[in-house]
Formats: structure tokens, sequence, C-alpha cells
């Protein structure tokens, strides 16, 4: 995808900060030598003196099932390029930017260094080593930033070797492009912020999704529930594919209240858990859970719960993503497509027909509903509808704090989008037909008739709470929108913030750091303070934080949150007192690790989908008895010899109490386990069968309080 040029002063303006000449080193498009016979390499082939002349060459994108100029053989495990180039110490910028649109993983080396890893997992790469991920959609074709000291090249002749993984042999596409140029330097704008506020973070430092979640050094998290859990009343088990994750507080306390959790199946379904803070041991505890009952006649059921939202009157309102034309118990109502009214207390439904039955809220209409949102005033609600019509709803109640009845409005810009972007500042809102059951049940059909706008995937509606303003966000357009609602208008319609190629810099941890915002925006959730939490399902599926005074003029964007490998964040919630929020990590691969969270134990929810909470250290968790000079870190654990010939010996400073070990084999499968009685600081494994048949065993070393992931090869 090209990018769009802008002048020098147009940069400057835009950044605020110093602007150094573009020097293109190779662009996209270039020329390159690539070795695509599936077989592995010796591992000098990445040295700059490595002899490629007999290579084939061809000009990129590279690759095959998707469009390249050059078609390489398919089937590949691993495919191999690289490319020499001459550059002039004294004309590089501090830091080179590599763009690199890949399906699906890569290694790169400079001058035979590794300098750049993404979409892979840790430890040793090898020719048979799968990419962390599978790359689709909008991802196949997005160039990823990654930034090269220049003290990394060499005056004159210069190498870039790339290995390129595909997440399996069948898979039906493999593609890669790159370019190089000098880095545009940047100084992100420098974030003040309350340390005790959950939003005082430094940006985690961009990266694919790997075996973990990964947020803030600032920051802990603990597990509350995950799929398969047993219920704590009424039997059964938590659905999977959490979704929405709804915080209703008890009394307004921020230490005891109802989680709510949709599970986004079909036949879909809601959990209710009881949960309240321990202030002794900073942790939550779940004192109850149970699923919501729809098992009344006139409901049917529900399907594919997706998002929702908290009321400002304690209830949640729980949305069916799809929409089917069966009336199965003919009651004049399509049975699935609504919003549906939930009281947490009672794990309930309370949304009521006339006649005094549990009901669906037919009068908000029927569309593939994503979200809800609820003025403090309890008068409007706004919502989406991600597919179908893709536009933006309003809904005026007739009584305040009542769902039942209203009229319904679609938005319409007054000059419609252009390349995503609206035309004009002005909107207005039309009224939808919505008392007759014939209408009701035709929504859609309706609303386009009246020539509201489509926006392509809206998958979240909310209300900033500092100026009213109405956020929402286009998922297929990869923007967040915003504007104010004036009553029968409305203005100020913009871009706030997204777009697939565009970049936001920020501080991290390992220095400045810039990443394209990407693909897939999903939920959205506003702190007190005005940031705004953007929750991704699609491209490398982050969280990023957006401050209130954000402009794409001078943009203050910093990135939160990585989740596991194959899963998306879901439904961030706060607590009154915005010390706490919780969200879901959906559908996220089986091969992910084990990880210890703020109880200090292990936690397991590998293909599992769980539902966390996020704090700041100081809110949540407390050390062990050890203490934090006294904890074991992975650094202090060795795994020798490694190669090995099938003899390893694990070895620890101190003491590892319920040592457990597992090995898992390059495809996943659980070839070896092993669980040690008391304390250890010494042990010794054989894994000469294992290896004889892999070659390469992935082993996890789990014990209270520590956890380790290490590689192990075949001599």
């Amino acid at each position: 995808m090209k990018k769009k040029l802008l002048s020098v002063a147009a940069l400057v303006i835009m950044t605020g900060s110093l602007f150094q000449a573009q020097t293109t080193i190779f662009a996209q498009g270039s020329s390159w030598k690539y070795k695509d016979t599936n077989v592995a390499l010796a591992d000098q082939w990445k040295d700059a003196n490595f002899d490629i002349s007999t290579w084939s060459a061809g000009n990129a994108p590279l690759g095959y099932g998707d469009p390249v100029t050059t078609t390489i053989n398919s089937g590949l495990m691993t495919a191999y390029f690289a490319k020499d180039f001459t550059v002039n110490l004294a004309d590089l910028s501090t830091t080179m930017e590599l763009g690199v649109m890949r399906d699906d993983g890569i290694v790169v080396y400079l001058n035979g260094e590794e300098v750049v890893r993404d979409n892979m997992p840790t430890g040793v790469i090898d020719f048979n080593t799968l990419s962390s991920t599978t790359i689709d959609g909008a991802a196949e074709s997005t160039y990823n930033i990654f930034t090269i000291p220049k003290s990394k090249f060499v005056q004159g002749n210069n190498r870039i070797s790339i290995e390129l993984h595909n997440r399996g042999a069948a898979s039906s596409d493999l593609r890669i492009d790159a370019y190089l140029k000098n880095t545009t330097t940047v100084t992100p704008p420098v974030t003040t912020c309350n340390p005790l506020h959950i939003s005082c973070f430094t940006s985690i430092v961009p990266t694919s999704q790997t075996s973990k979640l990964i947020i803030p050094t600032e920051h802990k998290y603990q597990l509350i529930l995950k799929e398969g859990d047993s219920y704590t009343e009424g039997g059964g088990l938590v659905g999977g594919q959490n979704d929405f994750t709804g915080y209703v507080p008890k009394n307004a306390s921020s230490t005891n209240g109802y989680l709510s959790v949709n599970h986004e199946t079909n036949p879909g379904g809601v959990t209710m858990a009881e949960i309240n803070y321990n202030t002794t041991t900073k942790l939550w505890q779940l004192t109850k859970s149970r699923a919501v009952s729809f098992s009344s006649t006139s409901l049917v059921q529900t399907i594919r719960n997706c998002s929702g939202g908290v009321t400002p009157w304690g209830t949640i309102v729980t949305a069916e993503e799809s929409v089917t034309g069966n009336d199965t118990n003919a009651d004049g109502y399509k049975d699935y497509g609504w919003l549906v009214e939930i009281d947490p207390a009672t794990a309930s439904v309370s949304s009521l027909n006339t006649d005094g039955s549990k009901g669906k809220l037919w009068q908000m209409g029927i569309m593939n509903h994503e979200n809800v949102v609820v003025n403090n005033a309890g008068t409007v609600a706004y919502y989406g509808e991600d597919g179908g019509t893709n536009m933006v709803y309003k809904y005026v109640m007739d009584t305040p704090n009542n769902l039942s009845s209203g009229n319904l409005y679609v938005l319409k810009l007054d000059q419609g989008l252009s390349n995503g972007n609206p035309v004009t500042t002005t909107a207005v809102w039309i009224q939808i037909p919505n008392k007759l059951k014939a209408d009701q049940n035709n929504t859609a059909t309706l609303a386009q008739s009246l020539g509201g706008t489509s926006f392509n995937g809206i998958e979240d509606v909310e209300i900033s709470p500092l100026d009213g303003k109405i956020y929402f966000t286009a998922k297929g357009l990869n923007k967040v929108y915003r504007m104010q609602d004036n009553g029968t208008t409305a203005s100020q319609v913009e871009v706030f913030v997204g777009g697939l190629t565009t970049q936001y810099s920020f501080n991290t941890a390992q220095g400045i750091k810039t990443e394209s915002w990407g693909d897939g925006n999903d939920n959205l959730t506003f702190d007190e303070l005005g940031n705004l939490w953007v929750l991704q399902d699609g491209g490398k599926n982050y969280i990023w934080v957006v401050a209130p005074d954000h402009t794409e003029a001078n943009p203050k964007v910093r990135l939160f949150s990585s989740m596991p490998a194959g899963s998306e964040p879901t439904g961030l919630t706060f607590t009154p007192d915005h010390k706490f929020g919780f969200f879901s990590i959906q559908h996220p691969d089986a091969t992910i690790l084990t990880d210890v969270d703020a109880t200090g134990n292990t936690i397991d929810y590998r293909g599992k989908s769980a539902t966390i909470v996020v704090a700041l250290k100081s809110n949540l968790g407390i050390e062990t008895s050890l203490g934090t000079s006294e904890q074991v870190t992975e650094t202090e654990v060795t795994v020798a010899p490694n190669p090995t010939s099938g003899i390893v010996k694990i070895n620890a400073p101190k003491a590892l109490k319920n040592l457990e070990v597992t090995a898992y084999s390059m495809d996943g499968k659980i070839v070896y386990k092993k669980k040690f009685t008391g304390s250890n600081s010494l042990v010794e494994l054989d894994f000469t069968p294992q290896l004889q048949a892999s070659r390469v065993l992935v082993v996890n070393i789990e014990a209270d309080g520590f956890q380790k992931t290490v590689k192990v090869l075949k001599k």
C-alpha cells in the first residue's frame, strides 16, 4: 500500500519536531536474491560474504498465493532472501527505518547479525520453526516498521538477509517486500501523568504476537475466570469466545461488584460472576459464578453475544451479532439480532414485553448488533452495526432509564465518505419507523432506504466523559471517528485516530519506537480522564491508549498491550475508581505458554478464552515470602548442555517448589511431562527418545512463582 507523501513543511507542522531528509537506500519492489528449494541452509547463509551468486533473482513482492511480481515455489516452510547494497555512513540517520510486508514471520539479519524478529517465537530459530500466527486480511499488505541503529551498518557494502517463515507447509500463501530508508527524527510528546492512575505507563516495545500476554512493566494482571471453568451455581461450565466484559459495582463500590462476560458462540450466553477485592492480599476473589438464564419461551435463546454495555442504572445490555429470519415461538418477531437487558443481581433478563413476559428490546431494532452505550442522564443510547448496514444508530428513550420504548434514528453524513474520511463535518439524524413489528423486524432495510451512511463495520460507540462527544470505530476502515451530537443534527464529524498505514511514535524502555496503527479497531473504552483505550481485532491485536488532546497533527498515542498468539482483546471495563481494568482474551492458540500472574501461581489458559484484571503493581498482588531480592529469575535457571545428545540438567540457584517440566514437539504436542515432589535446585532429564523424533523441543519449566521456556536442540 502506498504512503501519502508530505512536504517538509507539512511534516514539521505535523510532528512539531525535527525533520531529516528522507534518503531511500532501497525501495519497495526492489530486486532480491532468493532461495526457495525448501531445504535448510547452513547457518553461514546469513553472513555478508556468503556466496549467493547462484541464487534466483526477482523483484518484490516475492512469494505465491497472493499478488506478487516474482512467483517462487509453493508449499515452503521457510524461504531465504538476501540483498546487497552500498551506503555512505555520513548520509545515514541515527536509526534507519526498515519497512517489511511479510506473510507470515521473519527474522532479519544485517551483515550476519540478527536485527529484527517479527511474528516469530523467542529462542533458537531453525528451518522448521513456524511463525507465531497466521497473517491474513489487511495485515498481509501492511508494511511493518522497524528501526535499525546506524552503528549496525558498515561503510560501503552491506547485506540484508531475511528468513521468511510460513505458518505451515500447507499454507496457501507466502509473500515479502521491504524497503530501507533514513528515519524521520520524531520526538514523541513528553507524557505527564498521575503515577497512581492505571493510564500512567511506559509503552511496550512494538512486537508481533508472542506466546504470552505483554503489558507495561508498571502493571500486573490476574486471571479471573476462563473457558471451561465450573460455575459455582446452577451447574455447567463457563462458555468460550469471551467478548464484552462489564463491571457493575454494588453500591458504587470499586472493590465489590458483578462481572458480566459475553460468549460470542452459537447458541450464545453470558456468564455473571460476583467478585470482590481483598485489601490484604490485593487480589480479586470470585465468590459466585453462573450462567444468565435465557430459558423463557418468549426469549427463544441468544446467539453470538458479542459486545454490549453497562447502563447508568446498573444493568447489562448484551448484543446479538447475528440476525436470523426464524420465528420459533411464533410471536411475530425474528428470533435473533436484538439487544437484551440483564439484571446482574439475579442473572436473568430484565427487559419485558408489553404482556409482562421477558423479551428483547424490540424498539431498538434488529441488526448485527455490536455494542450499546447510554448517556449519564439515561435518556439516549448509541450503537452500531457490524455488517448489514454498517451504520451508526441513536435511540432516544420515551422514559429515562427505560430502554423498552423510544424513537430510533440513523446517522447520515451530509456528503458521505471519501477514502474513509468524512467529506464535510456535518450530518443529520434520520428517524426510522420502529413502533410496529413489521418495522422492528426490518431495521436494516429501512435505514438503508432512508440513506444512512455506511462506515464498514461499526464495532463500538462511546461517549467522551470530558465533552460528551460521540466516538465510534469502523473496523473495516481502521479508523476511530468522533462528532458532536446536536439533537437532530451532528457537527465536528472527523477522524480522531487511526488508519491502516498511519504511524505513531512513542517512548519505550528501548527508546523511541514507531509503529503502524494497523488493522481492526474493535472495542473502545474511556477512562475518567478522557484517555481512549482502543482494542484491536486484527493486525497485531494491540491495546492502544490515545490521550484526550491527541490530534492527527499533534499525535499522542501509546502502546499498552500485546495479546498472546492467536487471540484478540475484548471488552475492557473499569472499576469506578479506575484502579482496575477488566478485559477478555478471546480464542488464544493452544500453543501459547502458561504464565505466572499476580497471585504468584502458574496459570494456564492455553486454547481457552480468559477474562483478566489489570492494574498498577502497587494495587494488584503482593511479593512472595521470598522477597524480591530472593526471587529466582529466568536468567538464573540454566538448562544445559544445549544442544544435547539427550541428557540435560536444570540448575537453579535456589530450590524450586512444585517443579513441573513439560516438553512439546514443534507441532505443539506434549511429548514429555514430569513433576518433582518437594523443592529441587537440580534435576536431570532424559530427552533422548523425544529428540530422536523431533530434534527440537520446546521445554516449559514451572514452579511456584516461576516459569521459563527454552528451546532444546538435538546435538
